[in-house]
């Protein structure tokens, strides 16, 4: 079985959708867990009222992406967890294939599906793990891709149009065996948001299992219901995980460059 995951603050008309886009093509071999991170926007017991069975964990306040994550994963009852992002639409059955891939190789421990725009163009959800060069490469081809540029997708929809091995897939989509997440501790929860997933798949590489990449697999992901409204939280929010990555997982030299570059460019949090 596999157990959904589905952290939400706010925005709960898309939490709905992406609840009734998965169950509508998966009758069977899941269970739905909802951490609900304090809306305010509705009533978040209206889910479980529409959806029978689904488990629903509230907090009195936002207590961030990766602590309420966990939350959610201590009382999941699947094999496999997926975490899945509120503004998500599932497009076509998934778990099947997810499970093959699991099942035929016992050293993948993570896996992340292709993730495309509303418009059905690729938008990008895996890579490298970060470092300040990789990082510096990966925001210009973030904004060749993001601005339109047709030759920059038509590039990146080839170049991860194949399955393989990556550093890194996105938390807004991301399968990973229930043993390896509780063996890993879960997510850091020193991150509020951003850089969680990163991290996760760095330890997971770091205990001998494979991060994997499978386009095969798609959803479509609108990316407007996972990080808030509140602009000046959310980048100052990016900015504390990129550094508390860089100060776990890289070398000194690099933090060192990471905050010049942020003092330089006035992008140091407050």
């Amino acid at each position: 079985m596999t157990s959904v995951i589905l952290v939400q603050h706010n925005n709960i008309h898309l939490t709905r959708e992406a609840i009734r886009s998965f169950i509508s093509f998966h009758p069977a071999g899941y269970e739905f867990i909802v951490v609900d991170n304090d809306s305010t926007d509705g009533d978040p017991d209206d889910l479980r009222r529409e959806f029978p069975g689904l488990q629903l964990i509230r907090n009195n306040e936002n207590v961030g992406f990766g602590v309420a994550n966990n939350q959610g994963a201590t009382v999941a009852k699947g094999e496999i967890l997926f975490f899945l992002n509120n503004d998500t639409v599932t497009t076509s059955e998934m778990l099947s294939a997810i499970s093959r891939e699991f099942d035929r190789d016992p050293q993948v421990g993570v896996i992340g599906p292709k993730l495309l725009d509303p418009d059905g163009s690729f938008q990008l959800s895996s890579g490298e793990l970060p470092s300040f060069w990789r990082e510096m490469l990966d925001k210009f081809l973030y904004n060749l891709v993001d601005h339109g540029s047709g030759s920059a997708r038509n590039h990146a929809g080839k170049t991860f149009g194949r399955e393989r091995a990556v550093g890194w897939v996105t938390g807004a989509a991301l399968f990973i065996r229930r043993d390896l997440y509780h063996k890993l501790g879960g997510f850091d929860e020193k991150m509020f948001m951003y850089f969680e997933d990163k991290d996760l798949c760095c330890r997971a590489a770091l205990a001998g299992y494979t991060v994997k990449y499978l386009p095969g697999v798609s959803l479509l992901h609108i990316k407007a219901g996972s990080s808030g409204d509140d602009q000046k939280f959310t980048r100052e929010a990016y900015r504390r995980s990129q550094l508390y990555y860089y100060a776990t997982h890289r070398p000194w030299i690099e933090r060192a460059m990471l905050k010049a570059y942020l003092k330089l460019s006035g992008k140091s949090p407050s």
